[in-house]
């Protein structure tokens, strides 16, 4: 065959397109690969070919190795033949990798054009030559049925409004999953917001979880899609919550009776404390926590201040690890509320230094959280952890703060090798003139992204989470590497009392050492507060207690005084608790992510 050229007609490569015929019958026994096709002239592969051929390969119902060898891949071959990119919805000019046709990209999850259910079905179709067995029968991975009925839908929408299309429950909930990210929410403009409000109210009336998730969190809060309203919220979790015993439901709930969101402000304790239970239950950091802030005031619950001390470090112990990681999850929450430990002595010492310490990790951890989700919970925990600094802050004893600590030994170089870590360690001469000492945790066949470390140092009010530390020694301090080489690796370090220096150890083996009368650590340099001034007005929300920062315009707002909000449940009077003025630089979110108070009551 391989000196036999074939040629192809139009009606042929229409029945092939079909599937009335395959290039079985068209090679008579020959190999595909083996065989010289021709095509003078280019067929365009429409739906309606795609269609019939849906039709054929049920009644047919070929295996998988039948439908790939004599049919797909003979045409993906032939694509330009075909004009498979046409028919799918691409230009000629655009990018090949992860091409998706114009006509989705408005409304992901829905097939509002021949191109687009082309584009759909030919993927579908992909995937049951890749990913199935060649002796599967196609029924088992292709529902023959339902993408006819969806063909046939498609066909009796066309030439509608876009409103009064009539979509699967499938179709429904892929477009609305999309409404699940907080920024495509954001950018969605009125009419595709509408068209997802329509399907979730739908799918909600048919118990749908997509619907009742994206509905319920939603209305936790209020976003674009939907307004706040906790009522809403809270009978879409407790559906969510029978329906699929999942603690994150349970978790949620817990928070709504806790606040008293659908109580006029006054908490529900004793349900909170039953859905914070399931969620501690099954180890959520958020069910854990708050359980334990409950146990510290008794409640719903006899009041045991060691189990929430307990509860608190399990919390924190645990959710570090995962910080360090590169998760933001809950550590921020954890940290804040072992400050509070410290700072209030809750079965423990009070210390303010101590406090001050979890305070650092606390604000830290907290705006990077906020850098990625603009959730108002997170917002929250920013400006809680920045007051809690600036109170805790003034219990620290005179001279606690400083530009710099001094130590014997270069400690924190020691924990850079912890958990099987390998690192690096030079010598440079930093800006200053001064020598430094630079260790890193470099990456390994082992441990090819390490994790970071945790530096927190309360007299410079310095945290930070990196892979890198340096310590400044002595300009007349002796260092030795192996070598005389400029930097080494290392994987242990110790001080040699016999020697009087710290030692650097590969595979056991010295490799470094440094001799210095003391090691200085310097933590960020302080800069000068800059930029405008903003009036900062801390209110109080109900009995609850729940305090939140608003920028403030009108001068005459006092401590005491009585002002309107736009708060969950529209505008609101509050209490103001006090006032500050601050420059942009010393604010805890940007300015455009406090809310402004709307007038004086």
């Amino acid at each position: 065959m391989a000196d036999h050229t074939i040629t192809l007609t139009t009606a042929k490569m229409k029945q092939i397109a079909r599937y009335e015929i395959t290039f079985k019958d068209v090679l008579d026994g020959a190999d595909f690969e083996d065989g010289s096709i021709t095509c003078p002239e280019v067929y365009t592969f429409t739906l309606d070919d795609l269609y019939h051929a849906i039709q054929n390969m049920k009644a047919a119902d070929p295996s998988v190795n039948e439908f790939g060898e004599f049919w797909f891949y003979p045409i993906t071959q032939l694509s330009d033949a075909f004009n498979l990119d046409r028919a799918q919805g691409f230009s000629d000019d655009e990018d090949q990798i992860e091409r998706i046709p114009d006509s989705m990209k408005g409304y992901p999850g829905l097939n509002l054009t021949d191109s687009a259910w082309f584009y759909t079905l030919w993927q579908e179709l992909e995937n049951c030559w890749v990913d199935c067995e060649d002796e599967t029968r196609l029924s088992e991975f292709l529902d023959y049925d339902s993408i006819l009925s969806g063909l046939d839908r498609y066909h009796s929408n066309k030439g509608k409004p876009l409103e009064e299309w009539s979509f699967s429950k499938r179709e429904m909930e892929d477009y609305i999953r999309f409404f699940d990210d907080d920024q495509f929410v954001k950018e969605a403009d009125e009419r595709k917001l509408a068209l997802a409000r329509k399907f979730v109210d739908q799918l909600c009336d048919e118990d749908s979880e997509p619907a009742l998730s994206i509905k319920g969190y939603a209305c936790y809060g209020g976003n674009r899609l939907y307004p706040c309203d906790w009522n809403t919220s809270r009978d879409c979790m407790i559906r969510l919550f029978e329906k699929k015993d999942d603690p994150q439901y349970a978790n949620t709930l817990g928070y709504i009776y806790y606040y008293g969101r659908c109580n006029g402000g006054v908490p529900e304790y004793d349900k909170a404390f039953h859905y914070f239970g399931i969620a501690a239950a099954n180890g959520l950091y958020e069910g854990m926590y708050k359980l334990a802030d409950m146990y510290c005031h008794g409640y719903a619950c006899t009041q045991s201040k060691r189990t929430a001390r307990s509860l608190y470090k399990m919390v924190y112990d645990d959710s570090i690890k995962n910080f360090l990681d590169g998760h933001e999850a809950s550590f921020a929450d954890a940290a804040l509320r072992m400050g509070n430990v410290y700072e209030k002595g809750i079965d423990a010492e009070a210390d303010a230094a101590e406090a001050y310490y979890y305070y650092l990790q606390a604000d830290y951890a907290a705006k990077l959280r906020a850098q990625e989700n603009e959730f108002f919970g997170n917002t929250t925990v920013v400006i809680n952890a920045q007051k809690a600094l600036e109170e805790t802050r003034k219990q620290l004893p005179e001279g606690f703060l400083r530009d710099y600590t001094v130590y014997d030994i270069p400690w924190l170089f020691r924990q850079l090798t912890e958990e099987n870590n390998r690192c690096e360690i030079r010598k440079v001469t930093n800006a200053d003139g001064h020598t430094e000492l630079i260790a890193k945790r470099i990456p390994t066949r082992s441990v090819p992204e390490p994790d970071s470390i945790l530096v927190t140092i309360p007299q410079l009010s310095f945290c930070v989470r990196t892979r890198e530390v340096s310590f400044t020694i002595n300009d007349t301090a002796e260092v030795w590497f192996t070598g005389n080489e400029s930097h080494v690796r290392f994987d242990f370090c110790d001080w040699n009392d016999v020697e009087c220096r710290y030692e650097f150890f590969y595979d056991d083996t010295v490799v470094a050492w440094s001799k210095s009368d003391e090691y200085r650590f310097y933590g960020n340099p302080v800069e000068e507060p800059h930029g405008p001034e903003y009036r900062l007005v801390s209110v109080r929300f109900g009995p609850s207690g729940r305090t939140y920062d608003y920028i403030c315009e009108d001068k005459a707002v006092q401590a005491g005084d009585t002002v309107v909000v736009e708060g969950y449940d529209g505008e609101t009077e509050v209490e103001v608790i006090s006032v500050a003025v601050k420059r942009e630089s010393e604010l805890g979110l940007p300015v455009e992510r406090y809310k402004k108070i709307l007038r004086k009551a």
